[in-house]
C-alpha cells in the first residue's frame, strides 16, 4: 500500500514538473528581466557574479529591498534560461510540496497521493494571473521562489506547534542558527509576506512560550524575520519607488485597493471557495445527524439531472468549440453587440471599440471556466444531497459548535485569518495588484486542503462525490492546460518575430524598430503572461538591451 502511494505520489509530481518545464521552456524573456539582465539603470549586461552583486546594490538604492528575489532572478539569468526554466519548475513542484506538508502538518507528504494532487491542481487554477507570478522569470522570483523561502522556513514551527502537547521535545541546539539565516531570508522577501512572517513566528514564539516548551530556535527564528524585514523595508530604493507610485494617494485610495485587491482574489479562489463551503456544509450536517437518536445517516435523496444541468453543460460545449476554433461564437457577439449596443448608444469611437473588443478576446475563457465551475458544483450539491431540508438541519448546528469538535476547521479558519491580515498590510502600499495576494492563496489553499483530509470530509466526498470531483479535476484542469500551452507556444512564435526585426534594427544602426500589434489576445484565464511592445514597461528594458532607441508598433 505504501509504495503504491509513493507511486502515485512520483506520477503526480512528474505531471506537475512537466507542465511548469514546458510552460517555462516556452515563456520568453519578458519585461522585466531584460532590465535585470543588465547592471540596474546602467545598460551594461551582466557578466559575471561582481556584475550581480553591484546590480543588486544599485537596485537596493534606486529602486527596492527584494535582495534575496532578485539575486537568484540575476544569477540564473547569468547562467542562462534553460537552466532557469529547469530551476523554476523544481521550485514550484517544491512549494506544492510543502504546502501539502503544511495541510497535512506532518513531512510524510507522500502518504496522501490525493491530497498532494489536490493541491496542485487548486494551485493551478487558483493562483492569481498564473503566468505572472510562477512563469514569467521575474514575477516568478518575486513570489514563487520567496514563497518557497518563507514557507520552508514556517514548517519547523507548524510542526512543533502541533506536536507540543505530546510532551516537550529534545532542545536542537543546531536549529538555531539555520532558522535565524532562514528567517533573515524570509523576512527580506515580498513587503506583506515579510510582515505577515514576522508576526507569525513571533506570535507561535510567544504561544509556545506560554506552553512551557519554547526551544530557542523559535525566538531565533522570529529575530532572523525582523532582520530581514528591516532590511527589506529600510531600503533607499523603497522611497524612490514609492514616490514614483504615487506617495500622495488619500487613505480611501488605499481603503479602495484593498477591496479591488481582496475581491481580484476572491474570483480566483472560486473553486475553492464552493470546496470549502460544501465541507463545512459537510460538517453541520455530520454533527446534526450525529445529535439524533442513534446517531443514523440517512442516505441522501437521488435528484434529477434536470433540463437546466443539460442546458448548461451544451452551451459548454458550444463555447470550447469555439474557442479552439478562432473563437467564432465570441466575434459574433462581438460584431452584434457593437452593431446594435455600442453604435446606437454613440460608443463607437476607435479607441472604444478596441477597448470593447480586448474585453471579448477572453469572453469565452471566462464563460467557460464560470459555468463549468457552477455546473460541477451543482453535481456536487446532487451528488452530496444538499437539499432544502437537509441544509435546512444543518443551520440548526452552529459554527462555534464545528469549530470546537473538528481541528481541521480551527486550523482553516485561522490561515483564513492569516491570509486575510497578509492582504491587509497591503493598506500600506500606493497599488494593491492581484499577484501580490499569491501567499494569501497559498494560505488558503493549505487551509481548504487541510479540510479536504478530513475524515469526516474526505469520506463523504470521495464515497458520494468521487466521480464528479475526478470529472470537474480532470475536464477543468485539461482545459486550462492546453489552453496555456497552445497559447504559449503561439506566444514565443510571435516573440521570436518580434525580437528578429529588433536584433536587424540594431545591427543595421537603427534607432527604432517598427513591427504590427500581437495577434495574441487570449490569455488562458491569464496563465499566460504577455503584453505588447506599446507601452514603456514592455518595452524600455528591451530597447536598452539590444542598444535601440524605440520601438513603434503600428496600428
Amino acid at each position: 500500500m505504501t509504495r503504491g502511494r509513493v507511486w502515485q505520489t512520483v506520477l503526480v509530481a512528474a505531471g506537475i514538473f512537466a507542465l511548469m518545464y514546458a510552460l517555462n521552456h516556452l515563456m520568453p524573456l519578458h519585461r522585466d528581466d531584460y532590465d535585470y539582465s543588465m547592471i540596474w539603470q546602467t545598460g551594461r549586461h551582466i557578466a559575471s557574479l561582481s556584475d550581480v552583486m553591484e546590480s543588486l546594490q544599485r537596485h537596493y538604492l534606486l529602486h527596492g529591498g527584494r535582495m534575496a528575489a532578485f539575486f537568484f532572478l540575476d544569477v540564473f539569468l547569468l547562467l542562462g534560461k534553460g537552466i532557469f526554466d529547469v530551476a523554476n519548475a523544481l521550485m514550484f513542484l517544491v512549494f506544492i510540496v510543502l504546502l501539502t506538508i503544511h495541510a497535512r502538518r506532518d513531512g510524510r507528504f507522500w502518504q496522501e497521493p490525493g491530497i498532494f494532487a489536490a493541491m496542485g491542481i487548486l494551485a493551478w487554477l487558483s493562483f492569481p494571473h498564473f503566468g505572472e507570478v510562477a512563469v514569467w522569470k521575474c514575477g516568478a522570483a518575486v513570489y514563487l521562489w520567496t514563497g518557497v523561502i518563507v514557507a520552508l522556513f514556517l514548517v519547523p514551527y507548524n510542526l512543533h506547534c502541533k506536536t507540543m502537547d505530546e510532551g516537550q521535545a529534545p532542545e536542537k541546539h543546531w536549529l538555531i542558527a539555520p532558522m535565524f539565516a532562514l528567517g533573515v531570508l524570509a523576512g527580506w522577501s515580498v513587503e506583506n509576506l515579510a510582515v505577515t512572517v514576522f508576526v507569525l513566528a513571533a506570535g507561535l514564539s510567544w504561544w509556545a512560550r506560554r506552553k512551557g516548551d519554547l526551544p530557542l530556535w523559535m525566538p531565533a527564528g522570529a529575530f532572523g524575520a525582523l532582520a530581514g524585514l528591516v532590511l527589506l523595508v529600510a531600503a533607499p530604493g523603497n522611497f524612490v519607488r514609492y514616490d514614483a507610485q504615487g506617495s500622495g494617494k488619500g487613505i480611501f485610495t488605499h481603503i479602495g485597493n484593498q477591496f479591488a485587491g481582496n475581491g481580484e482574489m476572491v474570483l480566483y479562489l472560486l473553486p475553492v471557495i464552493l470546496l470549502l463551503i460544501a465541507a463545512g456544509r459537510i460538517y453541520r450536517l455530520h454533527l446534526a445527524e450525529g445529535a439524533r437518536a442513534g446517531g443514523e445517516k440517512p442516505e441522501p435523496p437521488r435528484q434529477a439531472f434536470g433540463w437546466g444541468r443539460m442546458l448548461c453543460l451544451a452551451v459548454i460545449v458550444l463555447l470550447v468549440v469555439s474557442y479552439f476554433n478562432g473563437s467564432f461564437f465570441a466575434a459574433a457577439l462581438r460584431d452584434f453587440l457593437v452593431a446594435h449596443v455600442l453604435v446606437p448608444l454613440g460608443l463607437d469611437k476607435p479607441r472604444t471599440v478596441e477597448h470593447f473588443a480586448n474585453v471579448m478576446a477572453g469572453f469565452e475563457e471566462m464563460a467557460i471556466y464560470w459555468l463549468a465551475i457552477f455546473f460541477f458544483y451543482s453535481l456536487l450539491k446532487r451528488a452530496l444531497g444538499f437539499s432544502h431540508e437537509t441544509l435546512a438541519s444543518a443551520r440548526t448546528v452552529p459554527w462555534r459548535s464545528v469549530l470546537h469538535a473538528f481541528p481541521a476547521a480551527r486550523y482553516a479558519t485561522f490561515l483564513i485569518a492569516l491570509a486575510l491580515f497578509n492582504n491587509f498590510v497591503m493598506i500600506a502600499a500606493p497599488t494593491f495588484p492581484a499577484r501580490a495576494t499569491f501567499s494569501s492563496v497559498a494560505m488558503i489553499l493549505i487551509a481548504a486542503c487541510a479540510v479536504l483530509r478530513d475524515p469526516v470530509v474526505r469520506d463523504c466526498l470521495w464515497n458520494r462525490a468521487k466521480k464528479t470531483l475526478l470529472a470537474a479535476s480532470l475536464s477543468i484542469g485539461l482545459f486550462t492546460m492546453t489552453a496555456a500551452l497552445f497559447i504559449t507556444a503561439a506566444m514565443q512564435q510571435e516573440n521570436d518575430v518580434r525580437l528578429a526585426i529588433v536584433k536587424q534594427a540594431a545591427e543595421n544602426g537603427e534607432e527604432i524598430a517598427y513591427m504590427k500589434p500581437i495577434l495574441l489576445k487570449n490569455r488562458a484565464l491569464r496563465h499566460v503572461f504577455f503584453v505588447d511592445f506599446d507601452n514603456g514597461v514592455t518595452k524600455d528594458g528591451l530597447c536598452q538591451y539590444y542598444g535601440i532607441k524605440d520601438i513603434r508598433v503600428e496600428r
